[in-house]
């Protein structure tokens, strides 16, 4: 029995020691790759009118209500995130589709609509 005594603090001695010595460094990313992006997805261009100078964007499910509002100003990209053109929100909200006014570029069916959130 006095060697069970003696055996069981030195096992636990051991065990703790030896815990400190192999503990993983902890190593944190750098800040940049936890920024959030400041480009907010609104949806995704369904159809365009050249002739009157609009395009037809569907919303995405998490499409921020501040980016549909008239006259917010919206970039349309392509699946590479390269900029096809500037969109200008219009009251025109119907269900899930959003009219917008082209400002700039040639967007197409199927390009990305993002907002830069502020």
């Amino acid at each position: 029995m006095f060697t069970t005594v003696r055996i069981i603090p030195t096992l636990a001695l051991i065990f703790m020691a030896s815990g400190c010595h192999h503990a993983p460094a902890t190593v944190s990313p750098p800040p940049e790759t936890l920024a959030p992006s400041a480009r907010l997805i609104v949806g995704r261009i369904i159809a365009i009118d050249a002739a009157q100078g609009f395009a037809f964007v569907e919303l995405g499910p998490d499409a921020p209500n501040a980016a549909l509002t008239d006259g917010t100003g919206l970039t349309a990209r392509t699946a590479e995130l390269k900029e096809t053109g500037r969109l200008q929100a219009s009251r025109f909200l119907r269900g899930r589709t959003l009219g917008t006014k082209i400002i700039s570029g040639k967007p197409s069916p199927g390009d990305e609509v993002v907002w830069q959130a502020p």
